[in-house]
């Protein structure tokens, strides 16, 4: 450890505390109700060092003694705050404990007595107490120690006083440097007004009359504004404010590092009253990271808190090396306030966030259940097709899907060779596609011979996202179930060139006389949004330059706005894939479809390792089956 720190507290007989005592670390939480006596903690450590029990409000014995204190006979009423504390390596000497005991009195006239000496701690009893030698250093350490009291209402004139800190460890650790700027802004305010000096000096008749910065320019400092994107920080919300603090405070800590004295380390200690206050639950966690950045760099931290985004800090498994942290449950008994450290799940309990996320953990529980049970099912159905079948696999997202893929396998003399696996809901679900994927593989990781399998999902964003997690679930490992999206043709090829969103759903490969058969049939909608046709640099482009979306659409052919403008609703994708399924080989072959699908077969076949369609035309160019694909 490189600088000191308070590892225990003893606070008798300070407004609600009759009588505490605790053990520290360098992170240290208070979490209870309100009016549990939390601040007061806070408020005692400000009263010893600052000699203020707010963060402006003076001592007053009438106000800060504990109405309910046990007073012996012939003893005088008194508060005292004690501290152990840790001292730095360098401070150790080998005969010597390296702990010692600070502890300050005040009585009804003021400020008392001060004890400083080295101890020893035994089950937390302060013992074998004895003086500093002589020319002790540790005095002087105990001195430069830092207490900043920050309250639970944080308003304009803390955050002015903050800065008027910036100033003051500015002024000492780079006075030349800010003087000779505030020379230079002197002499330019005085070039300005030198006609009214003049006026002035002819006037009353004297001489050298000159504009002059006061000596110390702390209140001026006080005044300045922070800014960023050209809003003042005096204009940010409260939020906002809050997340300045742990920066600008860490930053004065730093300065004052720099600070010419014999002490390597100068300690710092904060006294934090609800820094969640103003600050979005989310954001709390961000608020947790600044705070453990600070701790790092020497500074020891009280924080008195409600939320438990605040004292998870407490029980954060991922504190860096070096740093504990401990919480406190305050309450009242009686009038007197009482500290019991907690486990988290108690502080959840007793804070009321259990009953507030309880009924979310239930709500959640149930769908884990769900999924469970789904997984298990799946689990099964997947093992009795493996059993009865060792065809290759294709998992496609729904029954659509599957009918029209299934059927223009048919035509190739392909469906015998292939397992088509859908979804057992049967509606388009990339994810589901890709948990059954993921099943089929681990049902089969052991074994060793393995059925090939092939996940196919439409080319749109959420294809491509399952596609994406189903590779990272992969990463690092062979895996004999491979992933793929569909190959598009020329059309959205083309249209993503110009400028429009990119999608190749199954139905995006059927040719333009199917679009043609699904519009007089009303499987398919018109898409009204025009701004979700395009990308965004487009949109922005047709904005800039004025042109409206329908006038850039003009170019459009018949198919290509089929795809841009429409699309097939859901009950029009079954209709659709019936309607194929229905058809002859010649109409297959008329209508363009066995065409359309060509890259689609090659990639499923070329995926499971069959044999190509070129062999299989080659093997039936002296049949007569007619029409025959020539697989180009």
């Amino acid at each position: 450890m490189v600088y000191v720190m308070i590892r225990q507290i003893t606070i008798t007989n300070f407004r609600s505390i009759r009588k505490e005592t605790i053990s520290t670390e360098e992170i240290t939480t208070f979490v209870g109700k309100n009016d549990a006596g939390k601040s007061n903690l806070l408020r005692a450590l400000n009263l010893f060092f600052n000699g203020k029990t707010d963060a402006d409000t003076d001592y007053n014995f009438q106000s800060d003694f504990n109405i309910n204190a046990i007073v012996q006979q012939r003893k005088a009423k008194e508060i005292k705050v004690e501290l152990v504390l840790k001292l730095p390596r360098s401070y150790r000497k080998p005969d010597q404990p390296d702990t010692v005991y600070w502890s300050k009195i005040w009585r009804a006239d003021g400020f008392h007595d001060e004890v400083q000496q080295h101890c020893e701690v035994k089950g937390g009893a302060v013992v074998n107490k004895r003086n500093f030698p002589k020319r002790s250093k540790i005095p002087s350490l105990l001195k430069s120690i830092n207490y900043i009291y920050i309250p639970a209402i944080k308003d304009a004139n803390f955050f002015r006083d903050l800065q008027g800190k910036l100033y003051d460890v500015l002024a000492i650790s780079s006075e030349q440097g800010l003087h000779a700027s505030a020379n230079s802004f002197e002499q330019e305010i005085n070039e300005h007004i030198s006609e009214l000096m003049g006026e002035i000096d002819t006037v009353f008749a004297s001489s050298n009359n000159e504009i002059k910065l006061p000596q110390n320019l702390r209140n001026i400092f006080g005044a300045l504004e922070f800014k960023a994107d050209n809003i003042p920080l005096s204009r940010r919300g409260d939020g906002i404010k809050i997340r300045h603090i742990p920066m600008m405070l860490s930053f004065i800590a730093l300065k004052q590092q720099s600070i010419g004295a014999k002490i390597t380390i100068r300690p710092q200690i904060w006294g934090f009253e609800e820094p969640e206050n103003n600050v979005e639950f989310s954001t709390c966690f961000e608020l947790n990271n600044q705070l453990i950045e600070a701790a790092k760099k020497h500074t020891q931290m009280f924080i008195t808190t409600h939320s438990p985004a605040i004292y998870s800090l407490s029980f954060n498994a991922s504190l860096p090396s070096g740093l504990k942290s401990i919480s406190y449950y305050v309450d009242k008994k009686g009038h007197d306030t009482k500290l019991q450290s907690c486990s988290e799940q108690d502080l959840h309990g007793n804070t009321g966030f259990l009953n507030l996320v309880t009924p979310l953990i239930e709500e959640h529980r149930k769908v884990w259940q769900e999924r469970e049970s789904e997984y298990k099912k799946t689990l099964g159905v997947l093992s009795s097709q493996l059993a009865a079948s060792s065809k290759p696999r294709v998992f496609l997202e729904g029954m659509s899907d599957s009918v029209v893929i299934n059927r223009i396998l048919q035509f190739l003399n392909k469906a015998d060779e292939i397992f088509i696996d859908v979804p057992d809901n049967a509606h388009n679900s990339a994810n589901a596609a890709s948990d059954r994927a993921k099943a089929f593989y681990l049902l089969q990781k052991h074994e060793k011979t393995k059925v090939l399998g092939l996940l196919l999902l439409d080319d749109d964003p959420a294809g491509k996202e399952a596609k994406n997690q189903f590779t990272e679930f992969f990463k690092g490992q062979q895996s004999t179930v491979s992933a793929a999206t569909y190959p598009p043709h020329d059309a959205p090829k083309k249209l993503k060139l110009k400028g429009y969103i990119w999608r190749v759903e199954l139905e995006h490969l059927y040719p333009e006389c199917i679009w043609q058969h699904a519009l007089e049939q009303s499987w398919i909608e018109e898409v009204t949004d025009e701004e979700q046709k395009f990308t965004d640099n487009k949109r922005k482009e047709l904005f800039n330059t004025g042109v409206s979306p329908i006038t850039y659409k003009a170019d459009l052919t018949d198919y290509q706005r089929f795809i841009v403008d429409y699309a097939f609703t859901h009950q029009g994708k079954r209709d659709v894939s019936q309607y194929i399924d229905n058809m002859t080989d010649d109409e297959l072959f008329e209508k363009g479809l066995v065409a359309a699908f060509e890259p689609v077969i090659e990639m499923i076949l070329k995926k499971l390792k069959l044999s190509p369609i070129a062999s299989e035309i080659s093997a039936s160019e002296d049949s007569e089956t007619s029409p025959i694909w020539t697989g180009t």
